[in-house]
């Protein structure tokens, strides 16, 4: 996920298997409290007097306010990708399990909508037994061909979202090929089901044909049923409570995969009365209007300034009896989440301080750079929650090197480079408390991070000098010293988004720490969107950003190929995650085989190599990872994260009468 947004890419992808770490585990409180008004004693001296301080509650307590920085432009889970709207689709929709976000372990898993699970020995078939009784905010029933019918509709959308599936469920290389992702097997089972060969040997036929299915979804229909059923495909409906997914190769953890929002459960009536499913495209009425079986529906979107959620008033989830119900199952104790979007830091800082707003978020890159913490920690009705260094750590920034193009292309420049910044100041004056040194590029805290306890670069000016030196640059030194008088100068760009402070300032010490090696360095502010565009370009466009500020969070759980695989496979240069460009033959070669390797010593060997040569390459800065943080009321009871979970889960939240807790 980049930083803003989580990455976009069409790409083909391998299977990814990791070892996933295991968090600790604790339970929230369930209970309602009464309104009132709350008040806190701040310690001043020691020994300590205290001062009364009065922190009222808002003046309707069903609504809680949370005030972010990135508004959706979709909430289809098909579509809708950014960390702003994974936090909307997963308070609106559900799949056939969760994360539990009380703990940060990303291998325990709910179940929602299915009930039960079986996975085979060799991680090729995962059976899910659905609910009886699981229904639509509208009514409509949730059976086993709601999920044939979702995440088939996903697949061949061919938006983003279908990446979670790409060399799973569907075959990539394929897809890139004929221009459609289909599900495997799903061609033939079009064809047995009517006749027609055609379907096997026509893509485009097979993809419309596929879509008219899911656009006039009639479960009772022989023909659909006959598709639905064929047992060599993708997803086979087994009974009407029972699917079996199909991997076309083994996946040990495609149970996290399941966990994500793309597998969530989308009502196929409501979809055929919007627009359907059509291949290669959007549905832009599903873009803004929701119908899941979540516990939170969208009823207003006012695009760019706010989204309101209301309580599910037909949560089929409410009526479980105890024996069947579990914490992420829980009906919200506060029935209105009003979002409101700004891309002001000192709006988001009134909000908070002002108790207009009662949370900072979304949860993975919140609203504020961490460099405001300290500012808000002296509010006394304000709780700044930072998670502890040995919680999962997984969002990573670093500045990319556009390994394509001169200068950068050549290592030795990049080296030169990494050893001229100064991290330990980056992270003391950008991301003071929550800021960690780290290798890349596998975000630490994660299973299979620097396995050879690689030291991060160090800051030696000097060696940087002599490299550039010997490569023949001419270097003007703040002391007006002149190194190779006759040498072509080595002047940069930096690209970032203008409107993260953190970026802002980490961009203006870069520059003069490049002025002390004699690099000229210029500063090139873009808007987030603007940066989108330009590294969904070719790495060798004139305009491809020579060095870039970049934020990288994994789409799921997956060291492997979200962190390792598509930051350092040339395959997924640019936008799809290898924003440096990097092509190394050995590299490639050893990512296009390792997420298929199941076995853990083996994995290790792989990583470790891969470390050593992009330790040696140098493409990237690897400025800090942080340690997940938000800012919430003193009042407010029942925030939690998962690194699974990206955003607040709003139905657990609650407002706590009692005293709100001193600094």
């Amino acid at each position: 996920m980049h930083g803003i947004s989580k990455t976009v890419y069409i790409a083909v992808v391998f299977i990814i298997i990791v070892a996933i770490v295991i968090g600790a585990y604790y339970y929230i409180m369930t209970a309602s409290h009464k309104p009132t008004t709350i008040k806190t004693t701040t310690n001043v001296t020691t020994p300590p007097p205290t001062t009364t301080v009065t922190c009222p509650l808002p003046s309707n307590t069903s609504v809680i306010v949370s005030i972010e920085n990135e508004p959706p432009n979709s909430v289809d889970p098909a579509t809708g990708f950014y960390a702003g709207e994974d936090e909307i689709m997963t308070n609106v929709y559900q799949g056939l399990i969760a994360f539990d976000v009380t703990n940060t372990s990303v291998t325990q898993f709910m179940p929602m909508l299915a009930s039960s699970w079986w996975v085979a020995p060799n991680y090729t078939m995962y059976i899910f037994y659905i609910r009886h009784g699981a229904y639509f905010a509208n009514g409509d029933p949730v059976n086993a061909t709601t999920f044939w019918f979702s995440i088939y509709r996903v697949i061949l959308m061919n938006q983003v979202d279908s990446s979670f599936y790409t060399n799973i469920l569907y075959n990539g290389t394929e897809a890139s090929i004929t221009g459609y992702a289909i599900p495997w097997g799903a061609c033939h089972a079009l064809a047995f089901a009517t006749g027609n060969n055609n379907f096997i040997i026509n893509k485009t036929l097979c993809a419309y044909g596929l879509a008219n299915i899911l656009s006039n979804y009639n479960v009772h229909n022989e023909t659909i049923q006959k598709v639905m059923s064929y047992p060599d495909q993708a997803i086979v409906v087994l009974n009407p409570y029972t699917v079996e997914f199909k991997l076309l190769q083994p996946y040990m953890f495609f149970l996290q995969d399941l966990a994500e929002y793309s597998a969530s459960a989308v009502d196929p009536v409501f979809v055929d009365q919007n627009g359907g499913v059509v291949p290669n495209q959007q549905n832009t009425y599903m873009n803004t209007h929701t119908m899941g079986t979540g516990p939170y529906q969208v009823v207003q979107w006012v695009p760019g300034q706010m989204v309101v959620l209301q309580a599910n008033p037909n949560y089929w989830a409410a009526e479980l009896p105890p024996n069947e119900t579990n914490i992420m199952l829980t009906p919200p104790k506060i029935k209105t989440v009003i979002l409101e979007y700004t891309s002001s830091a000192n709006q988001v800082m009134s909000m908070l301080e002002s108790g207009k707003a009662q949370l900072m978020g979304p949860l993975s890159l919140p609203a504020l750079p961490p460099l405001y913490l300290s500012t808000l920690e002296q509010n006394p009705c304000l709780k700044v929650v930072v998670e502890p260094p040995s919680a999962p750590t997984w969002l990573i920034l670093m500045i990319t090197l556009d390994a394509q193009k001169y200068p950068l292309n050549v290592t030795a420049v990049r080296v030169a480079l990494v050893h001229a910044i100064n991290y330990t100041e980056i992270i003391d004056t950008v991301a003071p408390g929550v800021g960690l040194p780290y290798v890349g590029p596998i975000s630490p805290g994660m299973p299979f991070y620097n396995p050879s306890n690689l030291p991060p670069y160090n800051y030696d000016p000097n060696l940087s000098i002599e490299i550039l030196k010997s490569l023949g640059f001419k270097l003007v030194l703040l002391n007006g010293t002149v190194i190779n008088p006759n040498g072509q100068p080595l002047s940069l760009t930096l690209t970032y988004t203008s409107d993260d402070p953190a970026q802002v300032k980490i961009a203006q010490e870069v520059q003069v720490m490049l002025s002390q090696i004699g690099v000229q360095l210029t500063l090139n502010p873009v808007t987030t969107q603007q940066e989108e565009y330009l590294i969904s370009q070719s790495c060798t466009a004139p305009t491809y950003p020579q060095m870039l500020i970049w934020y990288w969070y994994p789409s799921w759980p997956d060291p492997i190929y979200q962190d390792l695989v598509v930051q350092t496979n040339a395959m997924y240069s640019g936008i799809a995650g290898d924003v440096s460009c990097f092509n190394n033959t050995e590299v490639n070669s050893i990512t296009n085989i390792l997420p298929s390797v199941t076995n853990t010593t083996l994995i290790t060997k792989y990583v470790t190599e891969v470390y050593n040569i992009i330790y040696q390459q140098a493409p990237d800065m690897w400025l800090y990872a942080i340690r997940q943080y938000w800012v919430q009321s003193c009042y407010v009871n029942g925030t939690y994260w998962n690194p699974g979970v990206l955003g607040y889960y709003f139905p657990l939240m609650y407002y706590n009468a009692t005293v709100c807790v001193s600094k």
